[in-house]
């Protein structure tokens, strides 16, 4: 006989006293008898089993979302629809993440270098910049006449744009200088455009391009304030790449020529090409703190091709987000780490790259 059956005929015995009881109490004017379960195991396995069960372990990178949150302005409420699930996910995918791979916690640091404004020597190249940055950053009209200066003008401006370029890039996802020839030299007039237009049309509208550029830094500023909290800046440069590879198909069909090499459209439209991916990792990468560069070269097999250097305890590391954005990222997170994030330069050169020659002063 199986032993959960040996006391089969105590346990009828007992049954068949509460029924008695019962039915004596409902005959002396009982009206209701409420019988309630318990949420206690059934048998002594299932006992032994819920006593012996672990509590889970805590996840070690967490985000928080309030269901009920109330936005300020109808470009939050964008912003939140556009990346919080993404941000849900990729902090997930952070919790599969092993041993970081290199450096100490927090030595993915910023460093102070010397800015390009600081090459510049020609006061006339200093002055274009500190004009355009002035009026870029109020989409303010600004003109340069040759006429009034009596030379050609391109040299000074060329100079003072690269320079403010590599200062503040930031600029450049909206506005630019386009130059108008004539027998005497040429001048140039401070353009905007639509982010997802640059350089294909001029726009006057330039509440517009304000409030397209508004929502991409709407975007750009919920990803930095959901970060779980703590992380070091190694750990930020892996989740901004986990976030850049679940926002964006790599496309190289686009509505302009030059949307595919806009951060703009990284974050905002969900398709780029390499360029794109490098600029959307340089912005997080800035607004986090963190030291990032831009490298342009040739890829294995591939030509022309852009990614990003990011510097740890002093020493460069290259992470190519476009490549690292492969078809078994979500399947196969590590590998695509190891293969596509914190190259060295060594491992980058095996691997095929080949950077562009860097301009020295």
């Amino acid at each position: 006989m199986k032993k959960g059956f040996y006391h089969i005929g105590v346990t009828i015995k007992i049954a068949a006293g509460l029924l008695a009881a019962v039915i004596l109490l409902c005959s002396a004017g009982c009206s209701f008898i409420t019988i309630t379960s318990t949420d206690r195991p059934k048998n002594t396995e299932a006992r032994e089993t819920a006593q012996n069960t672990e509590a889970p372990t805590p996840l070690k990178y967490s985000v928080s979302f309030d269901e009920n949150e109330v936005f300020e302005t109808e470009l939050d409420r964008q912003a939140s629809e556009r990346i919080d699930g993404i941000i849900r996910s990729a902090v997930g995918i952070m919790n599969t993440m092993e041993e970081r791979l290199i450096g100490n916690p927090d030595s993915c640091t910023y460093v102070t270098s010397r800015t390009a404004k600081e090459t510049l020597s020609d006061p006339l190249d200093i002055k274009i910049y500190e004009d355009v940055e002035r009026c870029a950053e109020g989409y303010l009209d600004y003109y340069v006449d040759h006429h009034e200066y009596g030379k050609d003008m391109f040299y000074s401006v060329t100079k003072a744009i690269d320079a403010l370029r590599i200062d503040r890039p930031e600029l450049f996802l909206y506005c630019d200088m386009k130059g108008e020839t004539d027998a005497y030299g040429t001048s140039y007039t401070l353009s905007y455009y639509m982010p997802n237009d640059w350089l294909s049309k001029v726009t006057e509208d330039k509440g517009a391009v304000k409030e397209a550029v508004d929502l991409y830094y709407k975007v750009v500023d919920r990803i930095i304030a959901k970060m779980p909290a703590g992380l070091d800046n190694y750990e930020k440069c892996c989740y901004f790449a986990i976030v850049i590879s679940l926002s964006t198909k790599y496309d190289i069909v686009q509505d302009s020529l030059f949307d595919a090499y806009q951060a703009y459209n990284v974050l905002i439209k969900g398709k780029a090409v390499c360029k794109g991916y490098a600029e959307a990792m340089l912005e997080l990468m800035r607004c986090a703190g963190i030291r990032c560069e831009i490298v342009t070269g040739e890829a294995p097999s591939e030509g022309r091709h852009a990614w990003n250097r990011v510097f740890v305890d002093g020493e460069p590391y290259y992470v190519d987000v476009t490549w690292y954005d492969n078809d078994n990222f979500l399947e196969n997170f590590d590998d695509g780490k190891l293969n596509y994030l914190f190259m060295t330069e060594e491992e980058l050169l095996i691997s095929g790259y080949v950077p562009d020659p860097e301009e020295t002063d």
